[in-house]
């Protein structure tokens, strides 16, 4: 088998969004932080009722006086118009309400100067008298009382004839809060603060779940889509009942696919994160299923920092790092592992080991190789958190893996974009560690 180009593999960028597409992006948003946007939406739905049942009531009356001009004035209509204007001020000011307040109990002419309003109705020559008060009897009597002594506080000097043509009368229901308007208004604040929250927390605590979004982060092909492994420890390829046999066989296919125009014998797998609780399944898995199908294949483990599938480890023998620096030779370091076509390079004494051995000797150990295995693959430590992964995929592909539910976007978004940026061939990506509950597709045909 041929080694691989260092040239970056095809990607499909992501596609201009349009209006329905967003709106099915928002839709998406707010399905999955449904729990955020019902709590948010009750919460302030339930202080603004609380409110509404909380707040003063307050009631008003309203009193009508009608202005005219005596029988020998004659003035012109502007004059007359301004003229009404002043009255209804009139209505609103400080001696008028000092009057008022001295015959109406517990009502300063401070306070009433908050409660009364005048106006003018519009085309008639009638000013109407406003009251707004908690006591609903108070607001109609001091409208009465407004109005009663308007005519003696005549701006005029006695130019007007002035004719009460409705009295207040004690309102029957309270004019504020206005609960429909309140409500509706509670009900759209409710809404857009929980759909603010939504997309806080969407932002903040959103996880990689889907395989199309998946692909669109990390502008990859995703190869696979494979269910949380049952037994983290187990090897399902080599079980047909398994519930992950089938999507470890389309991950097999999937990966022979998308090497066949540019075959590789190297396949470096390394998680987007660190948060990895599968680290070695998904190698010693694929190896298997390649071996059944009658690929010689060498599983290397080469993450020093984690915990790793038991089918990977060796404590105390020697492995990768022994045979780099030259303390045995491969033949000596590799074990069986689950088929008799899948051998496994443990890693050996890393810890001894100089940092920079993998970046000297790993390209002479992949040659070694050549006569004895079909393809290689490598389980690296996480791209995030380590440099191993791109020190070897140099010499072949990676396949990025990502454990569903536990990495935020971005990262996966960051580390393809490093990878690429530093010209590494992406072969693909696999969701792992996906549901069962729901059936899922490819993102994108192979």
């Amino acid at each position: 088998m041929s080694t691989t180009s260092l040239d970056p593999i095809e990607h499909v960028g992501p596609r201009p969004m349009t209006v329905r597409g967003g709106l099915r992006a928002t839709g998406a948003l707010l399905w999955r932080r449904k729990w955020v946007v019902l709590l948010v939406f009750a919460l302030v739905a339930n202080v603004v009722a609380a409110g509404l049942v909380l707040a003063e009531r307050e009631y008003t009356a309203s009193a009508r006086i009608a202005v005219t001009p005596k029988a020998d004035l004659a003035p012109s209509a502007a004059s007359y118009s301004d003229l009404l204007g002043t009255i209804a001020d009139v209505a609103e000011s400080r001696p008028l309400l000092e009057e008022v307040s001295g015959r109406v109990a517990d009502r300063s002419s401070a306070r009433l100067a908050d409660e009364v309003s005048g106006k003018v109705v519009e085309g008639t020559v009638i000013v109407q008298v406003s009251v707004h008060d908690t006591d609903p009897k108070k607001a109609a009597q001091i409208a009465n009382l407004v109005v009663e002594a308007l005519p003696l506080h005549d701006p005029s000097n006695g130019s007007f004839d002035y004719h009460v043509t409705e009295d207040a009368i004690v309102p029957d229901t309270f004019s504020s809060p206005n609960i429909p308007l309140t409500s509706l208004a509670g009900i759209v604040l409710a809404a857009l603060l929980a759909v603010a929250a939504a997309v806080v927390a969407d932002r903040m605590f959103r996880t990689v779940t889907d395989p199309d979004e998946m692909g669109e982060v990390s502008e990859t092909t995703v190869l696979g889509v494979i269910p949380k492994p049952a037994d983290p420890a187990g090897v399902p390829a080599l079980r047909l009942d398994a519930e992950e046999f089938q999507s470890i066989r389309a991950l097999r296919i999937a990966v022979e696919f998308a090497s066949a125009e540019d075959p590789c014998r190297l396949l470096v797998v390394a998680s987007a994160s660190g948060s990895d609780p599968w680290a070695g399944w998904t190698e010693v898995n694929l190896a298997t299923a390649l071996a059944e199908v009658g690929h010689r294949v060498l599983v290397i483990n080469a993450d020093r920092d984690g915990d790793v599938h038991p089918a990977l480890e060796e404590p105390g023998e020697p492995g990768l790092y022994d045979v780099m620096a030259g303390s045995c030779t491969l033949e000596e370091a590799v074990i069986v592992g689950p088929t008799p076509q899948v051998h496994v390079l443990p890693l050996g004494h890393a810890h001894l080991a100089a940092p920079s051995l993998l970046e000297m000797r790993f390209r002479g150990l992949l040659q070694e190789t050549e006569d004895a295995y079909d393809v290689v693959i490598a389980h690296a430590p996480p791209v995030s958190g380590s440099e191993d992964a791109r020190i070897m995929a140099i010499h072949g592909a990676m396949l990025l893996t990502v454990p569903s539910g536990r990495v935020h976007p971005r990262f996966v978004r960051r580390a393809a974009e490093h990878l690429r940026g530093i010209r590494l061939r992406i072969l693909g990506s696999v969701l792992l560690g996906v549901r069962p509950t729901r059936r899922r597709r490819r993102s994108r045909p192979f």
